[in-house]
């Protein structure tokens, strides 16, 4: 139920909807405000309203993404809203424009809507709470579409302008350094208003943490752009070790550490159920991690990561369109074909052509 620090809220459309627990924060922001303007009853209600937006929002990006064949891993509700977590890049500055604009055009429709529906509760003569919840959520939605469409990355607005930059001159590597280069303009902007906010005695620290995030975050996907550039043109297939070994999940520790020579080149041993199902992988460096004296007592099944938490990816697949899916604690790619697994990409090789691709 809980994964790296997220609830889990099931499926929607065959995507998993998870709840990171930094919303807790937002819960403690807005909640106590809320619950003075409308009860305690009024501002969960508020609250709940306000995530199933974002939602909704994430819901977006992904629908219009399975329309140009991209799908998603995830969509994860955290602090600063959410993300829809797709398994490749957008095939097509077309694609990554509508799939981009996806998300603020549904917050505007829901705070135009939230609006509207107050102002046509309020000319029937209606009062109440419920009003003043529909103006709060109207009024919040048409901000998030409106700062979502700021143009720099990692923002929504950003991702339309590496549409429109990939559109006029055909470089998506390109255009993607400039939608990072205009995000880190964007969020080096809110710091230094919110500095000026703050000095004023206004509250500004949300504006300066908000705008410290967008600045870092678009430098780190220009130095991600820059490798995935030098990786363009080697293929899954170049890296891929063929043949995995396999173990059962109730294998301790100890017997796979003896027996880690079956892993050979890939590193790591699939763990398959009772049924011959395969369902994830144990690492070496899991194996050793473990204290020695505690491997007999350690299953593998305790150890493993499941396939949906790792990158997957076919044969043919270019090398440079795997690393948005790569799990930064297992960075092991698994390698597929009509539902079977080949083999992987190991850690040591994928680390070792990234850094060449770097230097």
């Amino acid at each position: 139920m809980f994964s790296s620090g997220s609830l889990s809220l099931g499926r929607l459309a065959g995507i998993p909807f998870q709840l990171h627990w930094s919303v807790l924060v937002v819960a403690v922001l807005f909640g106590s405000g809320l619950a003075a303007s409308y009860g305690p009853i009024g501002a969960a209600v508020a609250l709940v309203a306000f995530l199933a937006s974002i939602a909704a929002h994430e819901f977006a990006h992904a629908l219009v993404a399975r329309r140009y064949g991209v799908s998603t891993q995830s969509i994860q509700l955290w602090a600063l809203g959410g993300v829809a977590r797709l398994d490749r890049e957008a095939p097509t500055a077309k694609a990554e424009g509508w799939i981009a604009v996806a998300g603020p055009l549904t917050s505007l429709a829901i705070g135009a809507l939230s609006i509207g529906t107050m102002f046509g509760f309020a000319a029937l003569g209606l009062e109440g709470v419920a009003l003043g919840i529909l103006g709060w959520l109207g009024v919040i939605n048409l901000l998030l579409g409106v700062f979502n469409l700021l143009p720099g990355a990692p923002l929504d607005g950003g991702r339309i302008l590496k549409a429109f930059r990939w559109r006029s001159h055909g470089d998506r590597f390109r255009a993607a350094r400039e939608a990072g280069n205009a995000g880190k303009a964007v969020g080096f902007s809110l710091v230094g208003i919110g500095g000026v906010m703050v000095v004023n005695g206004m509250p500004g620290l949300m504006l300066i943490v908000t705008g410290l995030f967008i600045a870092l975050n678009a430098k780190a996907e220009m130095m991600a752009t820059d490798v995935a550039q030098r990786l363009y043109g080697t293929s899954v297939r170049d890296l891929t070790w063929f043949g995995i070994a396999e173990a059962t999940p109730e294998t301790d520790a100890d017997t796979m550490w003896w027996q880690r020579s079956r892993l050979g080149g890939a590193g790591v041993v699939a763990v398959s159920q009772e049924n011959g199902d395969l369902a994830g992988i144990v690492s070496e460096d899991q194996l050793r991690a473990v204290p020695e004296d505690q491997r007999p007592y350690t299953p593998l099944g305790q150890l493993m990561v499941p396939f949906n938490q790792l990158a997957r990816a076919d044969l043919d697949e270019d090398l440079s369109d795997v690393l948005s899916r790569l799990n930064p604690r297992t960075p092991v790619v698994t390698v597929w074909r009509d539902g079977k697994l080949l083999g992987v990409v190991p850690k040591t090789k994928l680390l070792a052509r990234m850094q060449q691709a770097s230097s």
